[in-house]
């Protein structure tokens, strides 16, 4: 099994179930090419230069700028990053959903970045438990959490075999759609029609193995033509260190739901009173 990135505990209500955090990208798969110089075949370095005085600058007389309206920047301080990280947090090691929503609320396009979650030792049935209920009841849960020590939106979504963590986008980031030109005159109901009765001719079970990446195929067939060789100057990359386990007890779990769902009846009653 691939080395965890990440461990802690999803929690909702009082159920607590202790989890690992796996990257679901398999990055080996992606064709990436190293700038090589074609006399030596020496990797290609990049230097900093300043712009203005065309000369190398060393790491101490570089600051961070952001640009906050079109060619105006503020400086950032390391240590004023530090204040800022401070004030936030580091968090701790739960995944906290907020909510549950149906799957079909969610845009694809506020997905960032896919991870999967695989239960820790003796934590198995409370894990099948979620999942299942999650998959019967056709909706996601909302989450925070911490990830290298920056808070994260995310979904949790449920497979038929292992629940997933989808990394979110904020809303803000997305561009709104009203700026685009698209036609705003409303289609015919016959038109309509014949166009639904097409989708249902042609709707089928997705099968990602039917789609192959024909362009990654190609330079595959290209780079197994090509002689192979050593860099002139290689690097060493430094081990990525194993995540830290976390010793957190499973709480029982029908207990926990059934006192979970006893407050949440309490706080609903609580609410009516007050209304």
């Amino acid at each position: 099994m691939p080395r965890a990135i990440w461990s802690g505990n999803i929690t909702f209500g009082l159920v607590s179930i202790p989890v690992e955090l796996h990257s679901a990208v398999e990055s080996s798969h992606e064709v990436r090419f190293r700038m090589l110089h074609r006399k030596d075949k020496a990797p290609i370095r990049y230097k900093k230069f300043c712009s203005k005085e065309d000369v190398e600058v060393s790491g101490d007389e570089i600051v961070r700028g952001y640009e906050i309206e079109d060619g105006q920047f503020a400086v950032v301080e390391d240590d004023e990053l530090q204040r800022v990280q401070e004030e936030v947090g580091e968090g701790d090691r739960t995944i906290e959903l907020l909510e549950f929503v149906e799957v079909s609320s969610l845009s694809p396009l506020l997905f960032e970045q896919p991870y999967y979650l695989t239960p820790k030792a003796a934590a198995e049935k409370p894990y099948a438990v979620l999942r299942e209920a999650l998959l019967d009841a056709k909706r996601a849960g909302i989450a925070r959490f911490y990830l290298r020590t920056r808070p994260l939106l995310a979904a949790l979504l449920p497979g038929a075999e292992v629940l997933a963590l989808a990394v979110m986008r904020e809303t803000g980031e997305l561009r709104s759609p009203k700026t685009l030109d698209f036609p705003k005159k409303a289609p015919r109901a016959p038109e309509v029609k014949m166009a639904r009765m097409l989708i249902e001719q042609m709707a089928g079970e997705f099968d990602p193995m039917a789609h192959p990446n024909t362009y990654r195929a190609a330079l595959e067939k290209l780079l197994a033509s090509k002689p192979r060789f050593a860099l002139a100057a290689p690097e060493e990359e430094a081990e990525t260190p194993p995540a830290k386990r976390d010793g957190a007890k499973v709480v029982d779990l029908m207990e926990a739901l059934k006192r979970s769902l006893d407050e949440a009846g309490t706080r609903r009653g609580r609410k009516r009173g007050a209304a």
